[in-house]
């Protein structure tokens, strides 16, 4: 009975209790092994890593900040290298991002900024405005659409006003795995001093997996052209690890690399955030 009074419970001690017989299944039934017996439990069939409180209600679930089913806010400040051998002018660049997210019912709304440092040049990366409306097919399948603009705040000559079309389609076939893909699509407004110009389109697919509570880690490919029409388009294979450190600290690793390119095309970034609710 104590287990029953419990406001938070982890669905596998539960059920190693069930194992070592702490209760017996024909005196309670719980079909969803929350440890909320089925007389009680007002949210039947809860996925079985999701901890619940007292009524068998979900109180945390596994999503990553980005796709939560709650009102929240994060900040997320980020550090990191990129490699591009195609600009000998700019080699590796260092740089520190940060991003600020609102997601509020269906809707997310976030800003991203960074600045760079290249040898001995510092300087403001451009800023992205982005907000985005999800539309819940069935409780497997979202489909996220949105749009953006990146705002010319890094100093280059002939940098402009770029805007931006997002979409993206999350399935959770099975507790803990995600699969997701989307289409990016952005309009190219800068002058063309160093050649040619062309709007740029981009595809990702990938999979992910929550291997516990606390740590996700997914894997994708990306396909994106480039802005120069005579310059050939990436492909590149990238690798995410998340980390919920507390309730309201995770940590995200992440890399990505450049496949079929001869030169040199990766980079890295490591990330700290905060969940302020």
């Amino acid at each position: 009975m104590k287990i029953m009074k419990e406001a938070m419970m982890i669905k596998p001690f539960y059920v190693l209790l069930l194992l070592t017989g702490g209760l017996c299944a024909k005196e309670i039934s719980d079909k969803d092994f929350d440890g909320v017996p089925d007389s009680l439990d007002e949210c039947p069939n809860t996925p079985f890593l999701n901890q619940v409180d007292a009524k068998g209600c979900t109180t945390v679930e596994l999503r990553l900040p980005d796709e939560t089913d709650f009102d929240s806010l994060t900040v997320t400040l980020t550090n990191g290298y990129e490699n591009n051998d195609d600009m000998p002018s700019r080699n590796k660049q260092y740089r520190t991002k940060i991003q600020i997210n609102y997601y509020h019912n269906d809707w997310g709304y976030s800003l991203r900024t960074s600045y760079c440092t290249e040898e001995e040049n510092m300087d403001l990366g451009d800023t992205t405005l982005k907000v985005r409306k999800r539309f819940r097919l069935s409780p497997e399948l979202r489909l996220n659409l949105g749009a953006g603009v990146k705002l010319p705040t890094y100093s280059f000559t002939g940098n402009r006003t770029d805007y931006k079309l997002y979409s993206s389609l999350y399935y959770y076939p099975s507790e803990g795995l995600s699969l997701f893909g989307g289409l990016n699509y952005t309009f190219i407004r800068d002058e063309e001093l160093m050649g040619e110009l062309q709007n740029r389109s981009s595809l990702f697919v990938g999979t992910g997996y929550f291997f516990t509570q606390r740590l996700y880690a997914n894997f994708s490919y990306a396909y994106e052209e480039s802005k120069y029409r005579d310059e050939h388009a990436e492909h590149s294979l990238s690798g995410t690890l998340f980390y919920q450190v507390t309730d309201k600290w995770f940590a995200t690793l992440y890399y990505k690399q450049d496949i079929l390119d001869e030169d040199l095309h990766d980079e890295l970034y490591f990330g700290i955030g905060y969940k302020f609710w």
